[in-house]
């Protein structure tokens, strides 16, 4: 009975889970279209949306538990299955004992996202783009289009091949407005060395005009070199976001004057990571209180199925807002931890049989099997 209750909830849980991480993946993805276009490799566009799932994933879970759980139990209530199951003997807490276990094992899964899997990903992500950023080839791989490395300096490449080779060349230098310069090759490619990235151009010549005497020095090379390390980014140092740093690195920070000012933002993320896998069981108890709550009877349940997705959306939005909240004062901590608590606790006693009057039939119709009278 465990496995075939598991089963029918699994199914809309794992729907509804990718379908939510599907759209959201993919509007998160785009932010990578431009560098795609502008010469990132399909393979690196990939790995990095591949690493913006965890931390989708911790809410579409959330979500895809909560509304799986009430259209499968709603289901087999409006099957009569549950009814049939009540019947025969199974008490409420047996039924319901299915869908705790998948909100255990989503709970654990919920922890790995958040202990290790979303600060790889965040960390990872922002490290590539970084590099990206600072990379030369970021900008100048650009085809057919005039690009700028810095003030005074543009590059124009025709077209680039598979191999990296770029064709058609064009480089003004006018950083020196008196001698501007002007390199024009054949092919070339960007190489790193020892000393740093070097622009190697072939078949070319190089134009320097000197306006003050509106003279033009023209000279012709088989191969030229051009030093181009003045111009990549230098990333220094970067600080750790919360959001990028691991679970141990949240509980034992290094110490320095940015980790002490930021200590509140640090305090606020760790409490996140602890306190979110513990709505899973807060929410699947919300679900079975709405179709499970109160008598068994042949009526339709919409009501009950209305307040309970209701409750489950509030109780989401009110941990959002308290985990902005948590930045500051101790009570809202406090509130952060008592509120799945307090939930899972009210939503269990209504799933068990309690009662809220006004979500009641004021009149109970032939054929209704009572809940509690055995």
């Amino acid at each position: 009975m465990n496995r075939y209750i598991m089963k029918q909830l699994a199914v809309p849980m794992l729907f509804i889970t990718f379908s939510l991480t599907g759209v959201i993946w993919l509007s998160q993805s785009l932010k990578f279209v431009e560098k795609l276009i502008n010469g990132l490799p399909v393979s690196t566009f990939l790995y990095l949306s591949l690493l913006l799932l965890p931390d989708i994933l911790r809410y579409t879970l959330l979500l895809g538990l909560f509304f799986g759980t009430l259209f499968a139990f709603n289901k087999l209530y409006s099957d009569s299955e549950l009814i049939v199951m009540w019947a025969a003997g199974l008490s409420k807490s047996a039924l319901a004992k299915p869908a705790i276990y998948v909100a255990l094992i989503v709970t654990l899964v919920m922890y790995i996202l958040g202990f290790f899997l979303v600060p790889y990903g965040n960390r990872t992500v922002t490290e590539l783009r970084v590099a990206w950023q600072d990379s030369l080839a970021a900008v100048v791989l650009r085809e057919g289009v005039f690009n700028s490395l810095t003030d005074g300096v543009t590059v124009y490449i025709r077209e680039k091949t598979p191999a990296g080779e770029m064709l058609g060349i064009l480089v003004h230098d006018e950083r020196v407005p008196e001698t501007p310069v002007t390199y024009m090759a054949e092919r070339g490619a960007f190489v790193k060395t020892d000393e740093g990235p070097r622009f190697i151009m072939n078949a070319g010549n190089l134009q320097e005009v000197s306006k003050d005497d509106a003279k033009l020095s023209l000279l012709y090379f088989d191969q030229y070199t051009l030093d181009v390390s003045q111009f990549e980014k230098k990333s220094g140092a970067r600080w750790l976001s919360p959001e990028h740093r691991y679970i141990w690195e949240l509980l034992n920070p290094e110490d320095s004057d940015r980790v002490r000012r930021e200590a509140h933002k640090l305090n606020a993320e760790l409490q996140q990571r602890i306190v979110l896998p513990l709505y899973a069981v807060a929410l699947v108890f919300i679900a079975l209180a709405g179709v499970m709550g109160g008598e068994f009877s042949r009526r339709g349940r919409s009501r009950r199925m209305i307040v309970a997705a209701a409750a489950g959306v509030l109780l989401l939005i009110a941990a959002m807002a308290l985990f902005r909240a948590s930045v500051q004062p101790v009570l809202v901590t406090l509130a952060l931890y008592l509120l799945p608590v307090l939930a899972s606790m009210a939503a269990a006693y209504l799933a068990s049989g309690g009662r809220i009057p006004f979500l009641d039939n004021k009149k109970i119709p032939d054929g209704v099997i009572g809940g509690e009278t055995g």
